[in-house]
């Protein structure tokens, strides 16, 4: 039944993607507006989101099962890491570090945190958004140490979704809740979290070029790796956990993420490949239409 409602709702995340594309092809979205509205959607919407799941009566249990699904979200991107780094070598016209960036970074905020809500609605968001914390964490240390060998900045592990997460936790912990009008606003506005990201998500695909895209060989095996092998253990590793369904299907959902979009802006950042982050993105997104609720499936 779960497998089945993922499946329901990737497809409806899909078409909202094609709409992005429709979008970008007759320029309702050009390239500035799909950077501010990145800028929103990653800074606004998302942060108020996560912030606001955790608007619920206190539950000592939950908090439990949200240490234990940062040990498993910690776990997840040292396996990604390790396969990236063993099975990964140089190859000439293609970028190494944007390859394993894309393996081990996932779009967990942009498409775990909507499943999570779709499935079980606040508290699948705060399940999901446990796997976003740990993201941010792994992203700013060893994801730009990837990408810029001159290290990282302690500072930018302070961003608008670690914030939240905390500020939400806070507030989770003390009861400390949000008058109604003001809540009512700031629902409305995480409720754009899934349309816009996935219209941003769509924008950028309209930009490639499938026929070359598809003929790229080393593309498909760095796809297999993220969607199959990184998620596949993953999922093997669930299975045989004694966790309880809502936190094994959030916890598969998430783990079994495509690359996220921050391959492609950790790129133009760092003057990496960017249009090889965006093929290795949209390949990734297409084809986890598939692999999610495979390792699902496998995780039980």
């Amino acid at each position: 039944m779960i497998v089945s409602t993922v499946l329901g709702k990737i497809i409806s995340i899909f078409i909202i993607m094609l709409v992005g594309v429709l979008c970008y092809r007759v320029g309702i979205i050009d390239n500035n507006t799909k950077e501010k509205l990145s800028r929103l959607s990653t800074l606004i919407v998302n942060p108020i989101l996560i912030f606001m799941s955790f608007q619920m009566e206190y539950d000592e249990g939950l908090l439990k099962n949200m240490g234990i699904l940062f040990g498993l979200a910690v776990g997840s991107y040292l396996i990604s890491i390790g396969l990236a780094h063993f099975l990964l070598k140089e190859k000439d016209g293609y970028d190494l570090a944007v390859e394993k960036f894309a393996v081990t970074y996932t779009n967990c905020g942009f498409i775990g945190i909507p499943l999570g809500y779709a499935m079980f609605g606040s508290i699948g968001v705060i399940y999901a958004t446990v796997f976003v914390a740990t993201f941010h964490i792994f992203c700013w240390t060893h994801g730009i140490l990837l990408l810029d060998t001159s290290g990282f900045q302690l500072k930018k592990l302070v961003n608008p979704c670690i914030i939240a997460v905390f500020g939400g936790i806070i507030c989770f912990i003390f009861q400390i809740k949000i008058p109604g009008s003001i809540a009512f606003a700031m629902d409305s506005i995480a409720d754009m979290n899934t349309p816009l990201a996935m219209l941003l998500s769509g924008a950028i695909m309209a930009q490639l070029d499938f026929k070359k895209t598809f003929r790229k060989q080393r593309l498909f095996m760095v796809t297999f790796l993220r969607l199959v092998v990184s998620a596949g253990i993953f999922a093997l590793i669930l299975r045989w956990l004694p966790l309880d369904d809502t936190m094994r299907a959030v916890a598969a959902v998430t783990g079994a993420c495509p690359s996220g979009a921050m391959t492609i802006t950790m790129a133009i950042m760092y003057h990496r490949d960017d249009h090889y982050g965006t093929e290795l993105f949209s390949m990734t997104t297409l084809l986890s239409i598939l692999t999610i609720p495979l390792c699902m499936f496998i995780a039980g």
